[in-house]
C-alpha cells in the first residue's frame, strides 16, 4: 500500500499506537450556537480571516505558554486576554469587549461537537486490534469535557490538549507528553490529523509517521505547500496500521 509523501520517508517499525488530532480530525462542531464573526457582524465590526488565524492559530501554534498553564483560571485569564487584543484589531471600542464576551461563552452560543461518522467504527477497530490511541490536540482546558460530548470519551488511552501542556503543536514538547503517557518511542506511533504544520510536519521531524487526513468540506489548510499530497479518509489508519 502506498502511503502519503511524508509516510513514504519514515521507516516501518510496527505501530504500537495512533494518535489523533482532535478538531477536524475525529469530531467537527455541529455548527449551532454563534460564533465571532457573526456576533461582530451584527455590532458593524468585521472579523478579518487574517486577524482570525492570528488569533487563533498563526500567532499561536509552535509557541510555549508555561506562564499560562499554571490553572485553568490563568488559561482563561489569558484567552480573555488574546480576545481583547483581537476586537481591539477589529476596531471594536473596549466598553463593548465584555459583552461580547459574555455572548461568547453563553451555553446557547457555543453549540456542540460531534464525532464524525466514521471516527467511531476507526477507533473501536483500533481498540480490538489492541493498538493504543491517543489525543493529541491545540485545544483549551476542557478538551476532556469537548471529547465527552462527542461520544468518544471511552476511546482514548491518552488525551493531551496544549493548554495543560503549555505548548502548541508543532513544539516539540506536546509530541514527547503524549508520547511519553502512551509509553512508546517515537517510531512506534502513527500521527494522524488535518493540519500540515501542526500534524504532519511537526510528528515527522519528531520522529513519527504522519497521515495527512481532511475533510474535503472543510475549508483550505493554508499550512500545506502547494505540492502537499493529497489527504487520506480516515479509514485508511486500518490498513496502514495492518501493513506495518
Amino acid at each position: 500500500m502506498k502511503l502519503s509523501q511524508p509516510c513514504a520517508k519514515m521507516p516501518m517499525m510496527g505501530f504500537k499506537a495512533v494518535i489523533f488530532d482532535f478538531y477536524g480530525t475525529v469530531a467537527e462542531h455541529d455548527g449551532s450556537g454563534v460564533t465571532l464573526a457573526s456576533v461582530l457582524a451584527d455590532r458593524g465590526y468585521a472579523l478579518r480571516p487574517d486577524l482570525a488565524r492570528l488569533y487563533w492559530q498563526d500567532g499561536l501554534d509552535g509557541t510555549a505558554h508555561d506562564e499560562h498553564s499554571r490553572s485553568r483560571e490563568h488559561y482563561r485569564a489569558w484567552q480573555q486576554a488574546r480576545l481583547s487584543e483581537l476586537l481591539r484589531a477589529c476596531d471594536v471600542p473596549s466598553d463593548e469587549h465584555d459583552d461580547i464576551t459574555a455572548t461568547l461563552r453563553h451555553p446557547d452560543s457555543v453549540g456542540r461537537m460531534v464525532a464524525y461518522p466514521e471516527a467511531h467504527a476507526v477507533l473501536d477497530e483500533l481498540r480490538a486490534r489492541g493498538v493504543a490511541i491517543a489525543i493529541c490536540s491545540n485545544w483549551d482546558w476542557d478538551l476532556h469535557e469537548s471529547i465527552e460530548q462527542s461520544g468518544l470519551e471511552a476511546a482514548f488511552d491518552v488525551v493531551v490538549s496544549s493548554a495543560w501542556v503549555g505548548a502548541r503543536k508543532p513544539h516539540a514538547r506536546i509530541y514527547e507528553h503524549t508520547l511519553n503517557g502512551l509509553g512508546i518511542t517515537a517510531e512506534h506511533a502513527l500521527f494522524v490529523g488535518d493540519t500540515w504544520n501542526c500534524d504532519v510536519e511537526g510528528p515527522s521531524r519528531f520522529g513519527m509517521t504522519p497521515l495527512y487526513v481532511r475533510k474535503p468540506n472543510r475549508e483550505r489548510d493554508h499550512t500545506a505547500p502547494d505540492d502537499a499530497p493529497a489527504s487520506r479518509p480516515l479509514h485508511d489508519v486500518l490498513d496502514i496500521v495492518a501493513s506495518t
